[in-house]
């Protein structure tokens, strides 16, 4: 039963990744504009321009474009960036290598940090902490990300001049060792860190406080207690439970981790995918604006699936023969 249930849940992934391709495809090609368009009016005679568009594929019928892209996809190429004239992946990796470096970090502090504060803030119920803590999550998550952002480049760079304006390194700073490339890229990144931090942080406290603020009635915990187990331990037991939600919404974050936060990168200039996203939408970069929403989407959906995997584990309750 068990094999069955794997396996219909990789079948409707398959299929949902399928359906997200097909649908990303129509939609970019929806966008009013051309890519020719953009880069070659008025540089260009008409006869070249239809060249340049025989040369990109943009001349063929909708569906021959549509089944050309799909196949070439099987066999896992990307195209050819219409703006860069390189191959998508070369575009892409370094860009997401970046975006990687920033947000990976940051959620995963967030997520640690934050359902450690939210179950102790669920578990203290009506205390003084739990009302101060609240606050101060709704406080730093009720503010958008470039507006937090803006306020600690006033503080932190023009105020005190701790840190650099932006950017991931130091321009003109060649020669330097491993170790002061790290310290460089370190001090980059210390603020659109913060800032992620900060930003995610919020989330998570509240959805893992309301997580254990249901799971206090629960009987078997009454049971824990009532087997005369330390307040420590049943502790231990609820915050097992307790941390399903965040495990949901980690799926989320992770789709954000691909993807890129793209205001963050544009207040801090992070050279991420993100920005590359937004750029190659606007340009009709058609190759790597589908190469990026792809990566996004299937990063979600492949961690939705091992999430629902994991289900199991993290809750003996839940069965997969009852899902």
């Amino acid at each position: 039963m068990e094999r069955r249930y794997i396996a219909s849940r990789i079948a409707q992934t398959i299929i949902t990744l399928y359906a997200v391709l097909t649908l990303m495809w129509v939609l970019f090609r929806l966008v009013p504009g051309d890519p020719t368009a953009m880069f070659l009016s008025g540089r260009l005679s008409p006869e070249d321009v239809e060249a340049i568009r025989k040369l990109w594929g943009l001349d063929q019928p909708l569906h021959v474009q549509y089944f050309k892209y799909m196949k070439n996809l099987s066999m896992g190429d990307l195209g050819i960036s219409f703006s860069y004239r390189e191959p998508v992946l070369k575009v892409m990796l370094p860009a997401l290598f970046n975006t990687l470096i920033l947000m990976i970090p940051s959620i995963l502090m967030a997520i640690v940090v934050g359902t450690l504060m939210g179950t102790n803030l669920g578990w203290k119920r009506g205390s003084a902490r739990e009302r101060i803590g609240v606050v101060l999550s709704l406080f730093v998550r009720s503010f958008p990300v470039f507006l937090t952002g803006i306020i600690v480049l006033m503080i932190f760079v023009h105020l005190l001049g701790w840190f650099p304006l932006g950017g991931m390194r130091t321009i003109g700073a060649f020669g330097l060792s491993w170790w002061e490339r790290f310290l460089d890229v370190s001090h980059h990144l210390a603020l659109p860190f913060g800032v992620a931090f900060l930003y995610y942080v919020g989330d998570v406290v509240v959805i893992s406080r309301t997580s254990m603020l249901e799971m206090i009635g629960e009987e078997f915990l009454q049971f824990a207690k009532a087997r005369g187990l330390s307040d420590k331990k049943v502790k231990k037991i609820a915050m097992r439970n307790a941390i399903i939600p965040v495990i949901t919404y980690s799926t989320i974050l992770i789709g954000f981790a691909f993807g890129g936060q793209v205001l963050l990168e544009v207040v801090f200039a992070w050279p991420g995918v993100g920005r590359l996203m937004v750029n190659s939408v606007q340009i009709h970069d058609y190759p790597v604006a589908q190469a990026a929403f792809f990566l996004m989407a299937t990063a979600v959906i492949i961690a939705n699936l091992l999430v629902d995997f994991s289900y199991g584990y993290l809750d003996p309750r839940i069965s997969i023969q009852k899902r």
